[in-house]
């Protein structure tokens, strides 16, 4: 029978065109997110002596992106490779530099003092934010008093 027959809504035929999803699986191993092609300008012999550093993981976001967005621009820079990961169950980021030992060097420092300064940033905002509620309680308090007296200078004029 042809298409518009009692076995159509059986079997829905699959069009020619269209691989089974085990010649799919089968035709093309799935891309790990961590698998990367090397840059053309990057030598080989500089993968194998990498250089590892602890950062903490809010403050790799701010320094990298959320997902890691400024990181090819930074290796581009530095000519330094890096591998960015989650560690410690998210509360550190485990940053790996590949490359020549000045350029690691130099990438290590770069980083170190990009977190030092983000650090910095948090803490005076914090202070600046502190500071802000104090003077709101401050502030609140003494409008509080100011109105409970006014309040009570308009109370007595009135019963007098």
């Amino acid at each position: 029978m042809g298409p518009h027959g009692p076995d159509a809504l059986a079997r829905p035929e699959r069009p020619t065109w269209c691989p089974s999803s085990s010649q799919r699986l089968l035709s093309a191993p799935p891309v790990s997110p961590r698998l990367r092609i090397r840059p053309w300008w990057f030598p080989v012999q500089e993968l194998s002596n990498p250089l590892v550093l602890y950062l903490e993981s809010w403050v790799a976001k701010l320094i990298f992106g959320s997902k890691e967005a400024e990181t090819s621009e930074i290796e581009w820079m530095s000519q330094a490779l890096l591998r960015v990961d989650t560690a410690n169950s998210g509360n550190l980021t485990e940053i790996t530099i590949f490359g020549r030992p000045s350029a690691q060097a130099r990438m290590k420092s770069i980083l170190m003092s990009m977190a030092a300064t983000h650090k910095e940033n948090y803490i005076q905002r914090a202070m600046k934010m502190k500071q802000l509620e104090e003077f709101l309680k401050v502030r609140s308090s003494i409008s509080r008093n100011q109105r409970a007296s006014h309040l009570g200078g308009l109370e007595r004029n009135m019963g007098s």
